[in-house]
């Protein structure tokens, strides 16, 4: 086997970087695989970046959500170095869509609903080195000597104890797809549940990630 020293843009999503714990976990278990972390940030993706970021989208229906989606709440924006890392963060996140991500990956143990999906992660050199340098010259992500003790510290603090809502939240999500029929009960819930696990996280962030997923929904149904 050929092995070759890359980098990758990761960005925990805010559906997993509000739920603490998950977030953690799935840091955690990348680091696990020996990868190195070059830069740690956790932000809130300004529009215009997340545009950019997306642009190869921009001529696609879903292009207004994905940068509602990835702005309503914080993020943790990483850049992973290590041998093959792309295809290695790829492969450990599993399948794009959740419902198509196998049990053992991690959009498949922690992924809400299709593209509420845990983490973004560069497909390609050719992306990723682009990716770093967007989020480095209009993200502020910086490579620093202390960025993995920095994602080590945020795993210490988040990882221990057993919250995990993930099944709650997936299965109200399904359950109104699959009836076709939102509840004006549903941003409430989701504020909730996402609430449950979310220290130091403003309630606002809560309420528009919330309100981003009702949206996603509210799409799905009308296209059922």
């Amino acid at each position: 086997m050929v092995y070759e020293l890359e980098q990758s843009l990761v960005l925990i999503k805010p559906d997993s970087a509000i739920r603490r714990r998950v977030g953690a976990l799935v840091i955690d278990a990348l680091l696990a695989k020996g990868y190195k972390v070059e830069a740690f940030r956790e932000m809130k993706v300004p529009v215009p970046l997340a545009k950019k970021h997306y642009a190869v989208h921009k001529d696609k229906p879903f292009f207004g959500w994905l940068v509602d989606f990835i702005t309503s709440a914080r993020v943790l924006a990483m850049v992973f170095e290590g041998d093959n890392v792309i295809q290695g963060i790829r492969d450990a996140l599993g399948a794009t869509f959740v419902q198509k991500a196998t049990p053992d990956s991690l959009r498949g143990r922690y992924g809400i609903w299709a593209g509420i999906n845990v983490a973004h992660a560069s497909d390609a050199p050719d992306t990723a080195a682009a990716e770093i340098a967007l989020w480095t010259k209009e993200g502020g992500l910086v490579h620093s000597s202390d960025a993995e003790a920095r994602a080590r510290a945020y795993i210490d603090k988040y990882k221990t104890g057993d919250a995990d809502y993930t099944a709650e939240i997936r299965k109200l999500v399904q359950t109104t797809i699959e009836q076709k029929r939102s509840s004006p009960n549903l941003v409430p819930s989701l504020e909730k549940l996402f609430s449950k696990d979310a220290e130091g996280v403003r309630q606002g962030e809560i309420s528009a990630l919330a309100r981003s997923i009702h949206s996603f929904i509210e799409e799905e149904i009308a296209k059922a």
